[in-house]
């Protein structure tokens, strides 16, 4: 559906709502206000990829998503473009110790989904390398999300609130992106001071990723002007 996009934020609170079994509706029905479509959710559902429609009618069980389908819900966020050929080579060679194999039958579980969009995040201004290290930090053994230093859900929505924060001020200090982003933190009182500091570093790096993100949609938007 044109002009339709979800904020990562909205990503945040869409996984969150998955993986309480809960049917995303308020977040679907604040992108299509923000589109400006005034219609009700159920003429605009059949108008969006598929995947919303499943959403839409989670039952009580654990829900999983195919490659497929988080590509699909991948390339709804604004300043994203995921390719399925590249993500399945992050799960079978970039990030395979880190990602695992699926955990629900031949799906991944919602905190696998929201690694790969954090590496989606990521890539724009970090080689394999330095995101293996991130992953390896935060997330430890993919088997058991128990030995987590942070939920990798929480972490995803913690730095898109942080982007958001930022994105629409300029000439923030390296103080005001710290302050911002241990305001965020302060709630993660399982951590030890160093921890806490560690994770805000880290959701700086992945915010300041977004904000590349932007700027190179920014980029292309102004060339493709140019060949119109």
């Amino acid at each position: 559906m044109s002009g339709f996009y979800l904020t990562r934020t909205e990503m945040g609170s869409l996984l969150q709502a998955i993986r309480n079994q809960e049917a995303p509706f308020q977040v679907i029905e604040t992108a299509c206000n923000r589109s400006g479509n005034s219609a009700d959710i159920s003429e605009i559902i059949p108008k969006l990829p598929s995947i919303f429609g499943k959403l839409l009618k989670l039952g009580k069980e654990a829900f999983g998503l195919s490659i497929n389908e988080i590509v699909s819900l991948g390339n709804q966020l604004e300043y994203a473009s995921f390719r399925s050929t590249a993500v399945q080579n992050w799960v079978k060679r970039d990030i395979k110790d880190w990602i695992g194999s699926p955990q629900l039958g031949k799906k991944y579980s919602i905190e696998q989904a929201a690694i790969l969009f954090i590496v989606e995040d990521l890539k724009n201004t970090h080689d394999f390398e330095s995101i293996r290290l991130l992953l390896r930090y935060a997330f430890n053994n993919p088997a058991d999300r128990n030995d987590d230093l942070i939920d990798p859900v929480i972490f995803y929505t913690a730095y898109a609130e942080l982007f958001e924060a930022i994105h629409s001020e300029l000439n923030l200090s390296k103080n005001d992106f710290t302050e911002k982003a241990r305001a965020l933190t302060i709630i993660f009182n399982h951590l030890t001071l160093s921890q806490r500091e560690d994770i805000e570093k880290l959701l700086i790096s992945a915010a300041l990723s977004v904000q590349g993100a932007y700027y190179q949609t920014l980029s292309k938007h102004y060339l493709e002007e140019v060949w119109k």
